[in-house]
């Protein structure tokens, strides 16, 4: 007995011993370049991302630059030669060993609604360049908007739209889409050579190609996962649009008003003809918690639903995650207090088209995340919009926030 209280004493000694000989590493205080690897089939691609590191004691902050857009993490852990970063908003996450003060190498996670899959990972602190490029000046300006066709000659060919904003070898810009927008993309050009990229906690996306001329861009690839490589080309057209996004999706002959019957994430019954929303106007906002455009659409109705419910405005979140409740529950929860909504958020079934008409058979077709259907104070469908063009696109963003503020004013004014 004194033999094996012994040994076990021993073993503890030695564990104890061993731990405490690992020491924290401080990391590296300022700007730090960070890079996904991308295997696909045929090839190894590194998607790269700038982000900033301050720590104060053991208070840590990680903030992601893409252009514009400034994503800021607190949610971190740094245990001895371990740091764990968890993406705000998405569940996605870096897990890595800090090999020294200025060296990271691990995995990003990535959750999905149906897949997860794991990439490697690794940074370095002090750089401040995202792309590696010689220095080579650009051969052209690529300044505007570029009719974009991806997988071109294919029988899944799509058409998206280029808006770029060049200075010097510096670029930034997104694609608009008929489901929103790629968000803030940011990268260089130098001699022919186009590089863009962005990390943002659900896309990690990079997009090459070849500037043929001022009018041409061809030999375009987009790489934005595993399993997800594109071709694509595109020619400058300043008046290249996209389909109506009000014509998308129509409403089925028959349906004069609407109602809604579903489990809110406490598995409560939710219906139009409850209290809360009769005679009001309601935005059923068609989404995923694992969909940047929806987190876009989702910061710009936190703030629309603040100024006017009050004046009469609800807007439910209709959430198509996995087919696993419990684990979407979580996820929608931390979207939602992640973003500070308010207002109303449900488990509206698994991620689909063929689920998503089947909860809302009124409508004719849908065709993706997020689509907002607006109805009145009778709960009659007034407009369905397809898509929702965010921050990241300029110009666009604004007249579409002005364009929806001025429909629900609209809607509210009426008897």
């Amino acid at each position: 007995m004194h033999t094996v209280r012994n040994a076990c004493l021993i073993l503890l000694l030695l564990f104890i011993s061993l731990n405490c000989g690992k020491k924290k590493i401080d990391l590296f205080n300022g700007v730090w370049r960070g890079a996904i690897i991308i295997q696909t089939n045929d090839s190894k691609n590194e998607v790269p991302f700038s982000f900033s590191f301050l720590s104060n004691q053991d208070n840590y902050r990680i903030t992601i630059t893409n252009a514009e857009e400034q994503i800021e993490i607190k949610d971190i852990v740094i245990s001895n030669d371990s740091i764990v970063i968890k993406m705000p908003v998405f569940k996605d996450e870096i897990r890595a060993k800090i090999i020294s003060p200025d060296s990271l190498v691990g995995e990003y996670i990535h959750f999905g609604s149906r897949t997860n899959y794991n990439m490697p990972f690794y940074a370095k602190g002090n750089i401040k360049k995202r792309f590696f490029t010689t220095e080579e000046k650009p051969l052209y300006n690529i300044t505007g908007k570029w009719e974009t066709t991806v997988q071109p000659g294919e029988k899944d060919e799509y058409k998206i739209i280029g808006i770029f904003e060049q200075e010097g070898s510096y670029i930034k810009g997104t694609f608009l889409s008929t489901s929103g927008d790629f968000r803030f993309l940011e990268g260089n050009v130098f001699a022919n050579k186009l590089l863009l990229s962005c990390v943002d906690g659900s896309h990690t996306l990079l997009f090459k190609a070849d500037i043929k001329d001022s009018t041409t861009i061809e030999n375009g690839i987009l790489i934005g996962s595993p399993n997800w490589q594109e071709k694509w080309i595109a020619v400058k057209n300043p008046k290249a649009e996209l389909p109506d996004p009000e014509s998308e999706v129509t409403v089925r002959a028959g349906y004069h008003t609407i109602d809604l019957k579903l489990q809110d994430l406490n598995n409560n019954p939710i219906s139009l003809q409850d209290e809360k929303y009769k005679g009001k106007v309601v935005i059923l906002q068609i989404m995923g918690s694992w969909c940047p455009n929806c987190m876009d659409e989702s910061r710009l109705f936190t703030q629309l639903y603040e100024n006017y419910k009050d004046r009469g405005l609800e807007i439910i979140g209709l959430c198509f995650e996995s087919n696993d409740f419990l684990q979407s529950k979580q996820r929608i929860e931390k979207f939602k207090t992640d973003l500070g909504a308010k207002y109303e958020f449900l488990y509206a079934g698994e991620v689909g088209k063929n689920n998503v008409l089947r909860t809302l058979p009124f409508l004719t077709d849908f065709k993706g995340y997020p689509t907002t259907i607006y109805l009145d104070k009778q709960h009659s469908v007034r407009k369905v919009y397809t898509g929702f063009s965010g921050p990241g696109t300029g110009k666009y963003y604004d007249k579409l926030k002005s364009q929806i503020i001025d429909f629900i004013e609209k809607l509210l004014q009426e008897e």
